[in-house]
C-alpha cells in the first residue's frame, strides 16, 4: 500500500492481508476521486465509475481467490458481493439514464463499502491467518456473532441506504 492511498484506508478496516488492504486503500482513493470529479462536474463520469465497479469485481474476484484457496466457504460472502455489484451497477444505469442522484449513488457505495469490511472482510482476515498460521478449525470457524434479530435489521438497514431513484 502506498502512502498516497493509504490515507484512504481507516486504520480499523485494515484486515491485515496485504493484497486486501491495498485493494481497499485503492479502492477509497478512487472513490474520493470519483466524488471530486463528481463535485467539479456535477455529473457521474461514465468512465471513471465503470473504472470503480471494474475495480470493485476484481477486489471481489481477489477475496474469493484466497478465501477458496485456503479451504474457506466463501459462499455467503460471495453472495454479497453479487448482490453488491448489481446494486452499484443498476444505479450508475439509473443515474445515467436521469432517474437517480449521483451524489446518493455515492454515499450508498461508501457506506456499502465500509460495512462490508467491517461486518464480513475483518473475518475473512482473521480466518485466512489462521490458516495460514494452521490454527484454523474448520469445525470451530470464526462465525460473525449476529442472530436472525441482527441480521434482520441489517438488511432493512441497507433498504434505508439503498439510494433511492430522483
Amino acid at each position: 500500500m502506498n502512502a498516497e492511498t493509504a490515507a484512504f484506508l481507516p486504520s480499523a478496516l485494515i484486515v491485515n492481508i496485504q493484497e486486501i488492504d491495498d485493494q481497499h486503500a485503492e479502492l477509497f482513493a478512487s472513490l474520493a476521486k470519483l466524488k471530486m470529479l463528481c463535485i467539479e462536474r456535477n455529473e457521474l463520469p461514465l468512465a471513471d465509475s465503470e473504472s470503480l465497479l471494474q475495480a470493485l469485481r476484481v477486489h471481489c474476484a481477489t477475496e474469493e481467490k484466497l478465501a477458496t484457496s485456503s479451504g474457506l466457504n466463501f459462499s455467503e460472502h460471495g453472495k454479497k458481493h453479487k448482490k453488491m455489484l448489481a446494486a452499484i451497477s443498476k444505479a450508475i444505469v439509473e443515474v445515467q439514464e436521469g432517474r437517480m442522484d449521483v451524489f446518493s449513488v455515492l454515499r450508498y457505495i461508501e457506506y456499502w463499502f465500509e460495512r462490508h469490511i467491517r461486518e464480513e472482510d475483518l473475518n475473512l482476515g482473521r480466518n485466512l491467518q489462521q490458516v495460514s498460521s494452521g490454527m484454523f478449525d474448520p469445525e470451530q470457524a470464526f462465525v460473525l456473532a449476529r442472530n436472525e434479530i441482527n441480521q434482520s435489521q441489517s438488511d432493512q438497514t441497507d433498504e434505508h441506504y439503498r439510494p433511492q431513484a430522483s
